[in-house]
């Protein structure tokens, strides 16, 4: 039984589309979209995220044993051995390839920072570190390890150093996300209490973690929607491409604050198994608010790309 298929659920479906919007805005023109440079980076994205999932059902196989069987039951269908095998074909690969785009683009920052990338990703979910228990090191790991570091990276795949727009737009779209995840990790809040797994939901508590979370996606959208205004703004673009660059993402960042301060209006006051009941419910809506937030960041990214 192939594990990766059932370990989808670890991998943010929003990295692809946000890796290719600070590309977006990064290249001169879209030759770069078909060269090997692009294709080895996004290879290296792969094996990086299959590395972290690889390690996350592996070091949590007794745990899913209980609330997600089926990740355990991939897990004891390879074998303990196999996963080892394929976490460690995946960073090795992943290495591989950042050693021979240095190589190639003379910019050995790539290598490096694939290699804290290899220890991030295992540093997240195995000891000693294993952020995923340690409280508010679980956001930073989302804020830094799991969005704004691939988005600078990709950057660095084509350009000595990025700018500051795109480093900003990496920071301020890892923060809106950051908070999306949290309230996504609040609907395990009971399972990971009674575990003695303490998140960052399980480490403020699950109503001072849904004020969190509208804080970060509050001040996240603000920064993000000002940082694509500043692009738009240096590139002196018609008011149709302002139009078409920052109504996508502003959608999008409206639409999950609308259901942040739905959330938290609903479980005001409320009981913690009321709360969590709400919790469980909202976050389903998680997958839905993380890509709709790709999408528009990705579409915005595409017409500044465009744009003459």
């Amino acid at each position: 039984m192939p594990l990766l298929p059932l370990a989808a659920p670890y991998l943010c479906p929003s990295t692809p589309h946000i890796s290719r919007s600070s590309i977006l805005l990064t290249i001169p023109d879209a030759s770069a979209l078909v060269s090997l440079v692009f294709l080895e980076g996004l290879f290296i994205f792969f094996f990086l995220f299959a590395l972290g999932d690889l390690v996350n059902c592996l070091t949590d196989r007794d745990l899913d044993a209980i609330y997600k069987p089926h990740l355990t039951e991939a897990v004891l269908g390879i074998g303990v051995r196999g996963v080892l095998l394929q976490a460690v074909g995946s960073g090795l690969a992943a290495v591989a390839l950042a050693a021979h785009l240095s190589w190639r683009q003379d910019r050995w920052l790539i290598l490096g920072m694939t290699l804290a990338a290899l220890f991030v990703a295992q540093a997240y979910s195995a000891e000693p570190l294993r952020l995923k228990r340690r409280g508010l090191w679980q956001l930073a790991f989302y804020w830094l390890g799991l969005f704004a570091g691939p988005m600078i990276l990709s950057a660095f795949f084509f350009v000595d150093r990025p700018s500051t727009e795109v480093v900003a737009v990496a920071l301020s779209y890892g923060l809106l996300q950051t908070g999306v995840i949290l309230v996504n990790t609040a609907e395990d809040y009971p399972e990971d209490r009674q575990m003695g797994v303490r998140t960052a939901i399980v480490a403020v508590g699950p109503h001072r973690g849904v004020s969190l979370a509208l804080g970060l996606t509050a001040l996240g959208s603000v920064a993000l929607l000002a940082t694509l205004a500043s692009l738009c703004r240096e590139r002196h673009l018609g008011t149709w491409f302002w139009a078409g660059a920052l109504i996508p993402p502003t959608l999008s960042c409206a639409f999950v604050l609308r259901c942040f301060v739905r959330l938290r209006r609903e479980i005001a006051g409320k009981s913690e198994a009321d709360t969590i009941a709400v919790l469980k419910k909202t976050g389903r809506l998680a997958p839905i608010l993380i890509t709709s937030v790709a999408l528009g960041t990705l579409l915005s990214a595409v017409l500044l790309f465009l744009a003459p």
